[in-house]
C-alpha cells in the first residue's frame, strides 16, 4: 500500500500519539549558539582538544554525517574519516536548560507528556486534539513553535500509537512531519527493513535475516509461535509491531522529573593556570546558574566545584552552605574559597593548566516552599535588591544587557568560542 500522508479529517477519540525528535540536537544547538559552525562539519565529543582521539562521538551535525560520522563512533574513527570537522567538547548542562525548554513548550499540547530520552518526547492528544484541530494541524504548529522558539528542528510523527509514531519520526528527518494513518497500517509497514523497528539493532537483525526476515511484511507473516520459541517473549513483542499493533500508554515521566541541579560548565581551549582569571571564570558560571535558579524558583544549599586539569584528570570539591540560597554572591564565595582550597591541597596540580570550569548547585527546594533564609543573605539586602534589579533588565534587554566590571575583557582572554546558555561571557 502506498505511503498515505495527510492527518485525520475529523478528529474524535481515536488514540492519537505525536513523537518529537530533535534533529543533530547537540551539533544543532552548538550551531545556533555559534555561528562559526553553521553549515559545516561538527562534532560533539569529550574533548576540544585537537590532537586527543579517545572517548566517543555524542552527536555530528548533518553535514559531518554526509561523510559516515555518526553518534556511538570512536573519535579516533571519526578523525580518520574526517579530520578538518569541528571537534567540540559537549556542554550538556546547556543541552539540558534546552530540553527544559522543550518541555515547557509541549506541555502547552496536552498534560499526557512522555519525555522519552533527552532529544525525544511523546504526546497523547487524544483528549486535547479538538481544542487544536486536525492531528496534522496540531503536529505542524507544535513544530513551528520549536522552531520559533528555540530555532532548532525537529521531525515529527504522528500515528495512532507509541511505536509507529516514532517510527513515523524517522522517515523524513531532518525537519520532517509524517502522519501515519490507522488505515496504513499494516500495509505501510511491509516493504520496510526489519531494523526500522525501534529496538532492532544489528545483532538482532542479523539474527532475523539468517532466517529470512529481511522486511517488516517477512516478520508478520511469521507464525506468533515460532517466533515466541526463537526469540521468547520479545518474538512476541516484534510480530505485534511487525502488525502496528503497540498498547503502551504515554507515562507522564515528566511530572517526576525534579531538578537536582543548576550548574554551568565552560571549557577554557588549551587551558590556564593564573587563579585570578579561573575566579574571574568561575564568578560567571556562577552568575549564570544563579538567575536561572531565581527564573524557575529554587534556592540550593550544597555548591560544588569541578576542575579538569591538562584534559587527563579531574578533581571536585563540596560545600555546604548551611542555609538555601540563589545569589550569586553567596554561591561563588564558596565555589572560590573551594578552587582555592584544591590548589593549596594539591600543589601538583599547578603544573598542569585547567582546561574545564564547572560548578553546581545542589540540594534544592522549591522557593516557594518555605525556607530558612540565610543571615548573610539578610544582612547584605543590598544584593538582593541588586540582584533583582539586575532580572529585571535582563528580562526586559537580553540576558547580556547587564555584565559584571569583573567580568569585562574575559572574553578577550578566553581563545575558543563561548558555549556558556546564559550569555555571561
Amino acid at each position: 500500500m502506498a505511503h498515505r500522508e495527510g492527518a485525520w479529517e475529523g478528529v474524535g477519540m481515536e488514540r492519537t500519539i505525536i513523537h518529537v525528535d530533535m534533529d543533530a540536537y547537540f551539533a544543532s544547538i552548538e550551531q545556533r549558539d555559534a555561528p562559526i559552525y553553521r553549515g559545516k562539519p561538527l562534532v560533539v565529543c569529550h574533548s576540544d582538544d585537537l590532537s586527543s582521539y579517545r572517548g566517543v562521538v555524542a552527536a555530528s551535525s548533518y553535514e559531518a554525517r554526509e561523510f559516515g560520522v555518526k553518534s556511538g563512533m570512536s573519535v579516533l574513527e571519526a578523525k580518520l574519516r574526517l579530520p578538518n570537522a569541528a571537534y567540540i567538547s559537549g556542554n550538556y548542562d546547556k543541552y539540558l536548560y534546552n530540553t527544559r525548554r522543550l518541555i515547557n513548550i509541549c506541555e502547552g499540547y496536552s498534560d499526557a507528556l512522555e519525555v522519552y530520552s533527552i532529544d525525544e518526547a511523546f504526546l497523547d492528544i487524544t483528549q486535547t486534539a479538538r481544542f487544536f484541530g486536525s492531528a496534522r494541524d496540531i503536529a505542524m504548529r507544535l513544530q513551528n513553535d520549536i522552531h520559533h522558539k528555540l530555532r532548532l528542528s525537529c521531525s515529527v510523527g504522528v500515528a495512532p500509537n507509541k511505536l509507529m509514531a516514532k517510527m513515523a519520526s524517522e522517515l523524513r528527518k531532518p525537519g520532517g512531519l509524517t502522519v501515519i494513518r490507522p488505515d496504513d497500517l499494516p500495509e505501510l509497514l511491509a516493504p520496510m527493513p526489519v531494523d526500522s523497528i525501534p529496538g532492532v539493532g544489528r545483532c538482532m537483525r542479523k539474527h532475523l535475516n539468517a532466517t529470512g526476515v529481511i522486511t517488516i511484511g517477512h516478520l508478520a507473516d511469521l507464525p506468533v509461535k515460532l517466533l515466541r520459541t526463537k526469540f521468547g517473549i520479545i518474538g512476541e513483542i516484534l510480530h505485534r509491531a511487525a502488525h502496528g499493533i503497540d498498547d503502551s500508554p504515554v507515562v507522564p515521566t515528566y511530572k517526576g522529573m525534579e531538578v537536582k541541579s543548576f550548574g554551568q560548565s565552560m571549557s577554557l581551549g588549551s587551558g590556564s593556570t593564573e587563579v585570578e582569571y579561573l575566579c574571574d571564570v568561575l564568578l560567571g558560571l556562577c552568575d549564570g546558574a544563579t538567575r536561572r535558579m531565581r527564573k524557575d524558583g529554587y534556592v540550593g544549599k550544597t555548591v560544588t566545584l569541578y576542575m579538569c586539569f591538562g584534559r587527563l584528570f579531574g578533581a571536585s570539591r563540596r560545600i555546604s552552605l548551611g542555609e538555601h540560597t540563589n545569589l550569586p554572591g553567596r554561591v561563588y564565595s564558596a565555589a572560590r574559597n573551594l578552587l582555592i582550597e584544591l590548589f593549596k591541597e594539591h600543589t601538583l596540580l599547578e603544573m598542569y593548566p585547567v582546561t574545564k570550569v564547572g560548578m553546581s548547585a545542589t540540594n534544592l527546594i522549591r522557593e516557594d516552599a518555605g525556607w530558612q533564609e540565610s543571615i548573610f543573605d539578610v544582612l547584605n539586602g543590598r544584593e538582593s535588591n541588586l540582584v533583582a534589579t539586575i532580572d529585571a533588565l535582563k528580562n526586559k534587554y537580553g540576558d547580556k544587557a547587564v555584565t559584571r566590571c569583573a567580568l569585562l575583557g574575559l572574553r578577550g582572554k578566553y581563545r575558543g568560542v563561548a558555549r556558556s546558555e546564559i550569555g555571561i561571557f
